[in-house]
C-alpha cells in the first residue's frame, strides 16, 4: 500500500493476511510435531486449518485483483510479477540454507513448477507450499488477457461467472484434475479457482454496486454443489466461511484492528513462503522432545523466522520492486483503489 490513509483504510484485510497464514503455520507446526513424535494427527486434521487459511488467501486475492482492475495491462502485468517472483526466488534460496543446515539440502531440478507454472510437477524438496502461487500465477494471467483485451470491469465479471460455470460443469462430469500439481491444460478446471473467481466478483460487487453476477455465482454454485455434486460440500462451508471473512474485513473500521496485526499482515507473504522450510528443518533435527515441546518449537521458530523474513521480502519490495512496477503505470497509483465508490462506506 501506498500512504498512510490506504494503510489504515484496508488494515482489515491486511489484518486477516495474518490470520490465514498463521493458520497455516499452525497447521504445518502441530503436523510436523505429531509426525516427529509419532502422534496420530487425523483428528487435528479434521479442522483443516492451514485449509482454511490458503483459501482465505485466494479469496483475498481475488478481491485484490478486483480492486486493481483500473491498472493497463502492462503496469497490472508488472505489479504482479514484482510482487511474487523476487520474494518467492529469495525464499528458495533461504530454504537453501536452512534445510542445508538441517542436513537435507533441497534439490534443484529442471521443473518448470519451479518458475510457478503448471507443470504437473512439485520439486518438494525446498519444503515451500508454492504449489498455491501456480493458482495465483494463473489467475492473474487470466485476468491481464481479459485486461489487454480492453473488456470492461462489469464484462470482466461476467467473464469470471463464466469461469465458474465451466468448473462447475467439469466437476459434475467427474473430470479428474489433480489439485496440488495440475497441468496447464487441467488448472482452469481445478474447483480451488473457485475462491479466486468468489473474491473477485464480491469484491465487483461492492465496488460497482451491480451484484447480479454474484447473486449468479453464489446460486450457479450452490444448486451444482448440492445437486449435481459439482463441488464438495466441505468447499461450499469453506467458500462461505472465507468470503464471509473477506467482506467482514473490507468493511471493518480500521480503528477496531489492532495495528501490530495489520503490520503482521504486511509480512504474511514472507511468513507463507519461508515457515515451512524452518519446521522441516526442526522436524528433520527431531530432538526427541515431547509433543507439546516440539509444537512449542517448531510454532515459534516458524513464526519468528517467517515474520523476520516477511519483514526483509518487504522492505526489499517497498524500496526496489514496487518502483518497477509503478514506472509503467498509465494512470495514477491506485495500489488498493476501487474502480467506483467506496467499498469501506
Amino acid at each position: 500500500m501506498v500512504g498512510k490513509d490506504k494503510q489504515q483504510r484496508y488494515l482489515g484485510l491486511q489484518a486477516l493476511r495474518a490470520i490465514a497464514a498463521i493458520l497455516v503455520v499452525i497447521q504445518h507446526a502441530v503436523y510436523f510435531s505429531c509426525l516427529a513424535t509419532g502422534t496420530d494427527s487425523i483428528g487435528f486434521r479434521h479442522l483443516q486449518l492451514g485449509t482454511t487459511g490458503v483459501f482465505i488467501f485466494f479469496v483475498i486475492s481475488g478481491a485484490v485483483m478486483a480492486l486493481l482492475s483500473n491498472e493497463g495491462p502492462r503496469a497490472f502485468a508488472l505489479s504482479r510479477l514484482t510482487r511474487i517472483y523476487p520474494a518467492f526466488f529469495l525464499a528458495l534460496a533461504a530454504a537453501s540454507i536452512v534445510l542445508s543446515i538441517a542436513g537435507t539440502p533441497p534439490q534443484i531440478t529442471a521443473d518448470a513448477s519451479l518458475l510457478l507454472l503448471p507443470s504437473g510437477t512439485l520439486n518438494s524438496s525446498f519444503n515451500i507450499p508454492y504449489w498455491t502461487l501456480i493458482y495465483e500465477m494463473q489467475f492473474y494471467f487470466l485476468l491481464w488477457l481479459a485486461i489487454l483485451c480492453r473488456t470492461s470491469h462489469q464484462q470482466r465479471m461476467w467473464l469470471a461467472v463464466a469461469w465458474a460455470v465451466v468448473i462447475l460443469a467439469a466437476g459434475a462430469a467427474r473430470v479428474a484434475v489433480p489439485v496440488a500439481n495440475p497441468t496447464a491444460t487441467q488448472i482452469p478446471l481445478v474447483g480451488v479457482n473457485l475462491f479466486f473467481i468468489i473474491g473477485y466478483v464480491m469484491a465487483s460487487g461492492m465496488m460497482t454496486k451491480d451484484w447480479r453476477p454474484f447473486f449468479t455465482l453464489l446460486v450457479l454454485t450452490s444448486i451444482m454443489s448440492v445437486y449435481a455434486n459439482a463441488w464438495s460440500g466441505t468447499y461450499l462451508g469453506l467458500a462461505v466461511l472465507s468470503a464471509s471473512a473477506v467482506f467482514v474485513a473490507l468493511k471493518i473500521d480500521a480503528g477496531s484492528v489492532p495495528k501490530w496485526l495489520g503490520k503482521a499482515g504486511d509480512y504474511s507473504y514472507g511468513l507463507y513462503l519461508a515457515h515451512l522450510p524452518i519446521i522441516f528443518a526442526i522436524y528433520t533435527l527431531a530432538p526427541g522432545w515431547p509433543l507439546w515441546a516440539m509444537v512449542v518449537a517448531m510454532l515459534c521458530a516458524g513464526l519468528a523466522g517467517g515474520l523476520m523474513f516477511g519483514r526483509l521480502e518487504q522492505w526489499l519490495y517497498d524500496k526496489y520492486w514496487r518502483p518497477v512496477a509503478k514506472t509503467a503505470r498509465s494512470v495514477q497509483d491506485l495500489d488498493l483503489k476501487p474502480v467506483t465508490g467506496d467499498i469501506t462506506g
